[in-house]
């Protein structure tokens, strides 16, 4: 009896020695191909700066929409119906920022700039070099979507925020994100943007359309947003990013 406890023992021990390892392993290859997927980690890093052209339909009305991003974690979207007025919020290296009614610019707090720059102004994505940037990835096996199953990945950031990425298991590009989104004033929504559509841009994928729901507040809110245009290492001063000015 003694010697099958310990034999059980040894083996009950091999095991949780052995199963972080290969859960981390596992992380690693999905990120890996999701990274060769999108063209790989050297064309990834040799963009410098991204302008993005997109509408945004809504039940409403068309949005224009135009985001502008930068290395390290610069950030700009410009957005308003076509030919009408246009709003901005942006992120650089000290605030978040946004305009409020009336045109009035206003700052977010610290721990919600801290989840802007983490999120909106992360440059390559959140599972590239997700260990050098202070993230938690983990694996949560496979997970059935229309269209077919998806590795099914929760990131955990520095900053304590919370998503959940679901990469494609046969093309390992991004088809799914969920978590919680946080818009000025503190709203919180539920969220879940899909993504599809993936096109070469000199020579490294992206979505060129984008599906995103906001739930747990009414109204639910539904967006479809069509790219139009990718522009790859666009010159960009970092004033485009700063507070504008007497607002």
């Amino acid at each position: 009896m003694r010697i099958l406890i310990a034999t059980l023992l040894a083996v009950a021990s091999c095991s949780a020695i052995c199963v972080s390892p290969a859960s981390a392993q596992t992380v690693d290859e999905i990120v890996s191909k999701y990274i060769d997927a999108r063209g790989g980690y050297d064309r990834l890093k040799a963009i410098q700066s991204i302008k993005i052209t997109r509408t945004v339909a809504t039940p409403f009305s068309d949005i224009k929409v135009t985001v502008y991003k930068k290395r390290p974690q610069f950030f700009r979207a410009d957005q308003g119906p076509a030919g009408g007025a246009t709003t901005a919020r942006g992120v650089n290296d000290q605030d978040a920022w946004d305009t409020a009614a009336g045109g009035k610019i206003v700052t977010r707090d610290p721990k919600n700039a801290a989840e802007t720059r983490e999120i909106d102004a992360d440059f390559d994505g959140l599972l590239v070099d997700w260990k050098q940037k202070g993230h938690t990835v983990t694996y949560e096996g496979k997970s059935p979507l229309p269209g077919g199953e998806a590795h099914k990945l929760k990131v955990v950031t520095k900053g304590g925020t919370e998503r959940t990425i679901f990469i494609d298991a046969q093309t390992f590009l991004e088809r799914r994100h969920t978590g919680v989104l946080t818009l000025p004033g503190n709203r919180r929504f539920d969220v879940t943007i899909d993504y599809s559509n993936w096109k070469n841009v000199n020579g490294v994928k992206f979505p060129f359309d984008i599906n995103e729901e906001r739930t747990s507040r009414e109204p639910v809110q539904s967006f479809v947003t069509y790219t139009e245009k990718i522009e790859i290492n666009v010159p960009m001063d970092d004033a485009l990013f700063a507070i504008p000015k007497g607002l």
